[in-house]
């Protein structure tokens, strides 16, 4: 009794500095020692600091642990946007603190201070545990950790993008940093209906063993993370995004095939290129121009040099008017020594001195003047026309230099996986600042939690050409979208070798070429055998087999824009993902919880990659609960149970799932308007629908509601398909072709002429 009460006492005394005012707190007992509710949150003083807790509608709650003066600080990077506040009231118990919302439920316990969240029905999701929560975060610890104790049939994902082979977590350990490869994003979702968020950007160990599911990071003056309840992995992506920014629209054009190599040295080099698809016959969208443009000028220059590019603009504008391609222009953060703008960021104090990048410096990302002075030094750039940005280097690029630096918001070690969210972060606004109505597309080598809200895709990096690489992509493509940021690609192909002319790797590019249709962003990019700048990365450079293959691949990626471009409205609508580990769609089956070489694209595609060389087959798993249709055979196949499929070079293991409506161009040739005619196709064996999207594919309009919804819906029992009423007033007539597939392929097609109302097609 005397020791709780010396404890007691010494803690008052402990915590009188810590800011929580006394006046209308109430006393309790145990490590709690006050708590009241102030600002639409709950402030807790515990014998070891104070515990905030604020519950937001869209599901989350926020928790941090530390001294007042660090609670009050706000988090300017990830979590920039502060949702509203949910409706909630306490109930005090003799053991605990009990919070509550309609959303999910949190009980604080006296004696320890730990929490544990509950679903709406009191069923626990996961909790503190005491005995390693909370740790060490006065006075600047050099280890902010919490550890918390789960359900032993959670699965888990996210994390980012990390080359492991790991899907399920469950007993995985990872050090949370960024570097060429991999991108670190501390974000991690639960099949039993949870997600947290470990909000610290220093180095982090996350690891999850018999003992619990722990993150530890290097620095933390407060314990900062948030927790998600929803009963799907969806719904939980969804509330994730409602703190740290929605997706905007990508324009239509980067869903489409980007063409790219290290590097095309010269104007006429693009321009023979481009030229050349066309005759090939080759649909593309984008040509890349990757870096050493610069030339003589230097890297940070931010020119052109003439001597290999004479004419920009001139270029530029040909692209667009007889090819219909965009560009997209590789920028670095970086500036070379003894450069006109190098000596002007460096003389301000802009420069991060000593951080590597190429030949140069970065700039203090961090540091407002900085980041407007870069979009100075960039911005003569913008007003060539360029259509897209190739954020390179962002990690940044030589790690080790750069932690040796002390950054505008403090020492780099304590804000190290911040750099790439911060950097794009600056480009975006400059962007938006520039052109409010163009919608942006950059591609990025790296992310940290909150990047989805700069209209950023991400690639993977200067990764590998084998086979193990291009199955360690797939996985690691699946946890990063499953983090909540859904455009992610790799260059296909591989980054680092590979000989257009060995019939071995002309099968490995293949295959990869055919993952590569299925993944959000669509790029073939590479350095190609010997790594001379001068090697072919273009479709004829691997042989007629493969160009014929390919480009066959290619057109069906653009036959499918009508399915994959409403994905992406979803995405910004809906909180949505497109490439979709089977987890999200079948989180009731055991077999798809740790599937590591299939995944959904969109709510109807089974993609099944052939991973391994010399293949003809794979063995393929068809989830439970549906029938399959091969997308190539029309053949159905029950669900819950797995098949020889076949896999001849031409062609991917793709299956659709019972019950979808897939939306499709009837022809991808650029001098037919493709939207003249859209192939309904109609796969039966249950209910359906889906809601066709459309705008103008490039400016920010739909966010003023100027987008087309066409509902579509199949009656099952009545052999029946409605194409709704079209939300907008539609001027003149459309054609749809309904195609029903079934066993062995077509089983009925139907012309209809719509006009903005409902029509209903029966079969």
């Amino acid at each position: 009794m005397k020791r709780s009460l010396f404890l007691f006492l010494q803690a008052c005394v402990l915590l009188g500095g810590l800011g929580l005012a006394e006046v209308g707190c109430r006393q309790v007992g145990g490590s709690i020692i006050s708590w009241e509710e102030k600002d639409s949150a709950v402030w807790i003083k515990t014998t070891e600091g104070i515990l905030y807790l604020q519950p937001y509608e869209s599901g989350s709650l926020h928790v941090m642990f530390g001294a007042m003066n660090e609670l009050t600080k706000p988090d300017k990077y990830a979590v920039a946007i502060r949702p509203s506040v949910a409706p909630f009231h306490i109930e005090e118990t003799a053991d605990d603190l009990k919070l509550m919302t309609e959303r999910f439920e949190v009980l604080v316990d006296k004696r320890f201070g730990n929490l544990k969240l509950l679903d709406p029905s009191g069923q626990l999701l996961l909790e503190e545990l005491p005995e390693e929560m909370h740790r060490q975060v006065i006075n600047d610890s050099v280890h902010a950790a919490c550890k918390f104790g789960l359900q032993a049939e959670d699965a888990l994902y996210g994390l980012g993008e990390f080359r492991d082979g790991r899907m399920n977590l469950r007993g995985a350990q990872r050090k949370l940093v960024q570097f060429n490869t991999q991108a670190a994003v501390p974000v991690v979702y639960s099949t039993g209906g949870w997600g947290l968020f470990w909000n610290n950007p220093s180095c982090t160990l996350f690891s999850d063993d018999d003992s619990g599911m722990g993150f530890t990071s290097d620095y933390g003056k407060r314990i900062d993370y948030y927790l998600f309840v929803a009963p799907t992995l969806d719904g939980l992506i969804s509330s994730y995004r409602s703190l740290t920014g929605n997706a905007p629209l990508l324009p239509d054009w980067a869903l489409g095939f980007h063409q790219s190599r290290n590097r095309y040295a010269s104007q006429q080099e693009v321009m023979d290129v481009v030229e050349r698809m066309k005759d090939e016959g080759i649909p593309l969208s984008t040509i890349f121009v990757d870096y050493h443009y610069w030339g003589k000028y230097g890297t940070g220059s931010h020119r052109f040099d003439e001597a290999h590019f004479p004419d920009v603009t001139a270029m530029i504008d040909r692209l667009h008017k007889e090819y219909d391609v965009k560009v997209v222009l590789t920028v670095w953060p970086c500036f070379k020594p003894d450069t006109p703008n190098y000596d002007d960021l460096s003389g301000q104090g802009y420069i991060l001195e000593g951080a590597k990048a190429i030949d140069g410096y970065i700039y203090d990302a961090f540091n407002p003047k900085a980041a407007d002075a870069y979009w100075k030094k960039v911005s003569p750039l913008t007003k060539l026309g360029i259509d897209g940005w190739f954020l390179d280097g962002p990690e940044p690029d030589h790690v080790e230099s750069f932690l040796e630096q002390v950054t505008y918001d403090g020492p780099a070690h304590r804000v190290r996986n911040l750099y790439p969210l911060v950097h794009a972060s600056n480009f975006y606004e400059g962007f938006r600042e520039t052109f409010p109505d163009i919608r942006p597309y950059f591609l990025t080598r790296c992310a940290w939690a909150a990047q989805q809200r700069l209209g950023t895709a991400v690639w993977s990096g200067d990764i590998p050409t084998t086979f193990d690489e291009l199955a360690l992509q797939v996985v690691a493509g699946l946890n990063f979208t499953a983090t909540g940021i859904p455009y992610w690609t790799t260059d296909i192909g591989g980054y680092s070798g590979g000989d257009p002319g060995d019939e071995a790797y002309r099968e490995l590019f293949t295959r990869w070429f055919q993952y590569g249709t299925f993944c959000p962003i669509f790029r073939s990019h590479g350095r190609r055998y010997p790594g001379d700048t001068r090697v072919p990365n273009e479709l004829w450079a691997y042989g007629s087999k493969v160009q014929r293959i390919c480009t066959d691949f290619i057109k069906l990626r653009y036959s499918l824009l009508p399915y994959i471009y409403t994905l992406s409205g979803e995405v910004t609508f809906c909180g949505y993902t497109p490439m979709r580990l089977l987890a999200f769609d079948f989180p009731d089956d055991s077999i798809a919880m740790d599937c590591k070489d299939e995944f959904m694209y969109g709510p109807s595609l089974l993609v099944c990659p052939v991973l391994q060389a010399g293949c003809t087959s794979r063995k393929v798993y068809l989830p439970v609960g549906h029938k399959w249709i091969d997308f190539w055979t029309g053949n159905v196949y029950d669900g819950g149970c797995s098949i020889d499929a076949p896999a001849p070079i031409q062609y991917i293991p793709l299956y659709v799932r019972s019950g979808s409506i897939i939306p499709c161009y009837q022809s991808v040739e650029k001098h037919v308007n493709p939207k003249a005619i859209i192939d309904i196709n109609v796969y039966p064996g249950e209910d359906a629908s889906f809601c066709l999207y459309e705008d103008d594919g490039t400016t920010m309009n739909y966010q003023r509601g100027e987008y087309n919804r066409i509902p579509l819906v199949w009656n099952e029992a009545g052999r029946e398909l409605t194409i709704g009423k079209m939300n907008r007033k539609m001027d003149g007539k459309r054609k749809f072709v309904v195609r029903l597939i079934g066993e062995g392929g077509m089983n009925g097609v139907k012309e209809v002429e719509y006009k903005g109302d409902e029509v209903k097609v029966h079969f």
